[in-house]
């Protein structure tokens, strides 16, 4: 007899294997509508039980009023105006002149709050917060809960694929008709939306209806893909955000060759939990996940992903307005480069409930682990001595949701810190006052006078080296949400560590110049001297340690150290060029699926037409940024030697430049005079001959070329310029 997880994983290969059957034995040309919102439909507000057969064709509808669609409270997408009701019927008819000629349909549901579907009669899709399909939903009966609808506001509708095999059953040459059900979460509701539209697909070229409305998106087979394919099916029950939802989950990885649909899963095959994740993310279209795995009976599952270490507590990252698709990863990778844990990632086509969900990220969620932060595991039982003081984990962020539903207040300037391990269900009292009194202890420290004092001030309790890498990874990507949100603090126990270390770094979708708020799309300046009014603000200390000079001076050391490996624009790019490259075909798909490229995304600052332009003002907008931070933080090892006092050297100009730069002498006696530039890693890319010249003006210009003769890229390059047996040195900074 066959296992549950058997049968659930055959349905799961059957079906798909099933839609690529269909997709292959009708094949499609274009797409044409025959229903749209505003046509005009027969509809009721029901004051009794409708028959039966409310929702065939034979039934006679004669009695019920006509008008526009859609029908509701005139709340802005509506073509007629309805009195306030629980439900609302709908009729529409259409006909089909050659079946055979259509391969799939698609109903495309725009609705407020709940529906049900039938085509000639045959249940086709229903919203989420009603009953499970083919139930009775009565007349009188509401939504359990609210649902918005979308194309008012600029989104699309749900869409619900009719695949050939119910064609076939479902439809007739012919008058058909499309029946509809709407319902309203209560009486005293304000809104009410019913927007639906029926698509087909013609398998020729054939012309029987219209063209689609222009958000109209065909759905995507994925037959094959370069990345690892991950399969969910949640049992046809929605995912909310909170509680998780049991599913079930596949994953197809076969390594460095292609990855098919029909592959068996080889990467996992089991049961998980799952839940939507996020804040504001998780009300975009593309929605992010959080999932566990989990074994036959629910319990917790640890199991190596795509080689990632085992865990069972894991993310599905949606990039949404990061339209590179790269930022997190490229910041996560950095942090590691740096030797300082952040979440590992691997990007995935997901399959969520038969639909195409496009790109994702499997991240591995921030957590207290061996692989994960390495701290201490403190059980409630904990509760003295060396045992009480660790491991801590905190988190500046958005209070009361999300996993925010638990912390302590600063005294001083009203910052919450939100307790994430130990959960606040799970820390007893003596935890909870011991780590406020420490964070207490550590501010009254920083507001003392002495405050950088290496034995009584911050350097006693802070892990300074943690804090710089922190900063230098938010400030390079000037991150607008860094030291606010998403921002995480954690303490070991004393007897491993007794220092406050920062990190793990989180969450860059709106770095890298893609925000169009706080001025974070400019290449200068320090984010740590920024500090909305009246939005969520960052704690006080954090200012002061930036205002500390031995703290910017080891900040200007790591950074120095930093930008000529992990830094280096060769570094950067090649990270970028090697997501990008893997991503491959995947791209496409994804931006068929979700129409971004081309259009503003909160909060793009800018807007490109293609990926393409998006992967170059990623890698162009990074050069500027390490350009304005060399020129203020970078340590250079060549002195300034003193120029002869009858030379007088002007400081070069343009600088930062693009094209060129120019360089401007007076002489008073005769002298040799040479300019040689160097690259950050000390290698001398370009000369100017040594000339003798004689008393005058001279003016020496750099076009930004090697000797070569071939463009330098964007960044810092250091020039020495010779005047007979001396020397002056400095930083230009090429932008391009």
């Amino acid at each position: 007899m066959q296992t549950f997880q058997s049968l659930i994983k055959s349905y799961l290969l059957i079906h798909f294997l099933l839609l690529l059957f269909i997709e292959n034995l009708f094949s499609q040309d274009h797409w044409e509508t025959a229903i749209f919102a505003g046509d005009n439909w027969r509809y009721l507000l029901p004051n009794s039980e409708l028959p039966a057969d409310w929702k065939t064709l034979s039934f006679d509808d004669s009695m019920w009023d006509e008008g526009p669609g859609g029908f509701g409270y005139s709340d802005n997408d509506d073509g007629t105006i309805i009195q306030t009701t629980i439900s609302v019927y709908l009729r529409k008819t259409f006909y089909i002149n050659d079946i055979s000629k259509l391969s799939r349909a698609i109903l495309s549901a725009d609705y407020d709050d709940g529906f049900i579907a039938y085509l000639n009669g045959h249940e086709i899709g229903r919203s989420y917060n009603l009953p499970e399909p083919g139930t009775f939903v009565g007349f009188d009966e509401g939504t359990s809960y609210d649902h918005e609808a979308s194309l008012y506001s600029g989104n699309q509708p749900e869409s619900f694929i009719i695949d050939s095999l119910d064609i076939a059953s479902y439809l007739n040459n012919g008058e058909n008709i499309l029946a509809i059900q709407v319902h309203n979460v209560g009486l005293n509701s304000s809104d009410m939306s019913s927007n639906f539209y029926l698509t087909f697909g013609i398998s020729d070229n054939s012309e029987f209806y219209s063209d689609p409305p222009s958000w109209f998106q065909e759905p995507i087979i994925l037959g094959e893909s370069n990345l690892p394919i991950l399969l969910i099916d949640t049992y046809g029950e929605e995912i909310i955000d909170e509680p998780r939802i049991p599913a079930y989950m596949g994953i197809i990885n076969n390594g460095s060759g292609l990855n098919h649909i029909d592959d068996p899963f080889n990467d996992y095959d089991g049961h998980i939990t799952i839940e939507k994740r996020g804040n504001s993310s998780q009300w975009q279209e593309k929605a992010p996940y959080r999932f566990e795995t989990v074994d036959n009976n629910g319990e917790n599952n640890n199991v190596e992903l795509l080689g990632m270490p085992t865990e069972n507590d894991w993310v599905l990252y949606a990039p949404w307005q990061d339209k590179t698709l790269i930022r997190n990863a490229l910041t996560y990778n950095l942090s590691n480069q740096m030797e300082r844990y952040a979440s590992r990632t691997r990007h995935v086509e997901l399959y969520l409930n038969d639909e195409y969900r496009g790109v994702y990220v499997l991240m591995e969620k921030i957590k207290r682990d061996g692989d994960r932060i390495d701290i201490s595991k403190l059980e409630p039982d904990e509760i003295t001595g060396d045992d009480l003081t660790g491991g801590y984990i905190l988190k500046f962020d958005w209070y009361y949701t999300g996993d925010n539903i638990g912390g302590f207040e600063s005294p001083y300037d009203g910052m919450i810190y939100n307790y994430h391990y130990p959960k606040p269900s799970d820390i007893v009292p003596e935890q909870e006052n011991y780590i406020q009194t420490y964070i207490n202890e550590f501010e009254n420290i920083m507001l003392s006078y002495d405050y950088t004092n290496d034995s009584t001030g911050y350097p006693s309790m802070m892990n300074v080296e943690s804090f710089i890498d922190f900063i230098l990874l938010q400030e390079l990507s000037k991150n607008v949400d860094a030291y606010r949100l998403s921002t995480y603090i954690y303490k070991d126990k004393d007897s491993v560590d007794d220092r406050l270390t920062a990190g793990p770094v989180w969450d860059f979708n709106h770095g890298y110049g893609n925000c169009d708020y706080g001025e974070t799309w400019e290449p200068e300046n320090w984010l740590l001297e920024y500090n909305p009014e009246g939005g969520d603000q960052m704690t006080f200390w954090w200012e002061l340690l930036w205002e500390d000079e031995n703290f910017k001076l080891k900040t200007a050391e790591r950074y120095t150290e930093l930008r000529t490996t992990i830094f280096s624009e060769d570094n950067i790019n090649g990270i970028i060029d090697s997501i990008a490259n893997y991503l491959g075909p995947a791209v496409d798909r994804n931006f068929n699926r979700w129409t971004l490229l081309g259009n503003y995304v909160w909060p793009n600052y800018y807007v490109f037409n293609t990926y393409e332009e998006e992967i170059s003002y990623l890698k162009s907008w990074t050069a500027e940024r390490l350009a304005w931070m060399d020129s203020e933080i970078l340590l250079l090892d060549i002195k300034e030697d003193i120029l002869p006092s009858k030379v007088s050297l002007k400081k070069p100009y343009p600088n930062p430049f693009n094209p060129k730069t120019n360089f401007v002498i007076d002489i008073t006696n005769e002298s040799t005079i040479g300019l040689d530039i160097y690259n950050i890693l000390g290698n001398k890319i370009w000369s100017l001959n040594n000339n003798v010249s004689s008393i005058g003006k001279y003016k020496f210009t750099w076009n930004a070329v090697d000797n070569m003769g071939q463009s330098v890229e964007s960044g810092v390059y250091l020039y020495r310029l010779h005047i007979n047996n001396t020397s002056h040195t400095g930083k230009l900074f090429y932008i391009k």
